[in-house]
């Protein structure tokens, strides 16, 4: 499995390129319709610019109308196709659930009956679009289908300001013949914990784009990283693939001890460089070097430690996000 949230917005950007194909038929050009899809992308799912307004679709509609003047600016000649582009735009927020509607028939008539659009449509290309997005709809609700399971549920722990912490459970209904503490011996020995990575990024990726798809941008996540990955380069890449979205590398961030990181300091400086996130939790080995702290999205640091008092009174040199656990 590749990243969840790339191969979803692949297939939005398929769709809104299938779309404009057949609105626009021999009038399709990629380099009139390509920035609109850009942004909207950039906008819809990203919660890129910061135009403030309202409500998100006014602010969409901000952004996709500065993509249409500066399109205008550098295309005298195509103001027609560009105003047409836009237009049809305003289908793809309902289309897409940024806006509710209770008919897609009636919302599709509207649109091919919208005067505002100087295109003509014929019925072979009604019939096609009609079929495109009624698919692109049915698809959209079965995608998150393939993410649920009997066996396995997200657990999760508000811990800080729209931070959450997040562990695997289970839920399989094994043998009586096992005792608990054999059941969980089994759960959490080191392949299962390392498998239980990966399990948990594909849950937690489908459960952010449920979210963003919800225009829901406020949650951020903090999984759990064995350390024994650091050993095994193949397998922990192959994990990281499903994080390979900067959405995802933004509210997914992988805590390890610090023991870890001075151990694998490298390798784990060499993945912040890329663009992950990372949380280090302080531990007995830690000894109030504040060198690089900074680089960490956040530090978890335990009253019991003598040192707890020290990083606590200088956030302010630290410069990240601090936990108390």
């Amino acid at each position: 499995m590749e990243c969840v949230f790339g191969e979803y917005i692949k297939f939005v950007n398929n769709f809104l390129t299938d779309y404009y194909k057949l609105l626009l038929d021999s009038k399709y050009d990629k380099n009139i319709v390509k920035p609109f899809i850009e942004k909207y992308i950039d906008v819809r799912y990203y919660n890129k610019y910061s135009i403030k307004e309202d409500s998100f679709t006014e602010r969409l509609n901000k952004e996709l109308n500065s993509v249409a003047s500066s399109l205008m600016k550098e295309n005298e000649g195509k103001k027609d196709n560009i105003k047409n582009v836009f237009a049809l735009f305003s289908y793809v927020l309902f289309i897409d659930g940024c806006t509710k509607f209770n008919d897609i028939n009636v919302l599709l008539k509207t649109l091919y009956a919208d005067t505002n659009i100087s295109l003509k449509y014929t019925a072979e290309t009604k019939k096609k679009v009609t079929a495109l997005v009624k698919v692109y709809i049915t698809k959209k609700l079965s995608f998150f289908k393939l993410f649920e399971s009997t066996e396995f549920y997200l657990k999760g722990k508000k811990i800080d300001d729209d931070i959450y912490r997040v562990d695997l459970g289970q839920k399989c209904n094994l043998s009586k013949l096992y005792s608990d503490y054999a059941i969980d011996k089994a759960y959490n020995s080191v392949v299962v914990n390392e498998n239980k990575v990966y399990l948990t990024l594909i849950m937690l990726s489908s459960k952010i784009l449920s979210e963003v798809i919800a225009l829901d941008f406020s949650k951020n996540y903090v999984i759990d990283f064995p350390a024994s990955l650091f050993e095994k380069s193949k397998k922990i890449m192959r994990f990281l693939r499903a994080l390979d979205d900067d959405l995802l590398k933004e509210k997914i961030s992988i805590k390890i001890y610090y023991r870890d990181y001075t151990k694998y300091k490298r390798y784990v400086n060499d993945l912040i460089r890329n663009g992950y996130s990372i949380s280090l939790e302080l531990d007995d080995s830690y000894t109030t070097n504040f060198d690089n702290l900074y680089i960490f999205t956040n530090i978890f640091v335990s009253k019991k430690y003598d040192y707890y008092d020290i990083i606590i009174n200088n956030q302010d040199i630290i410069k990240t996000n601090i936990i108390t656990v």
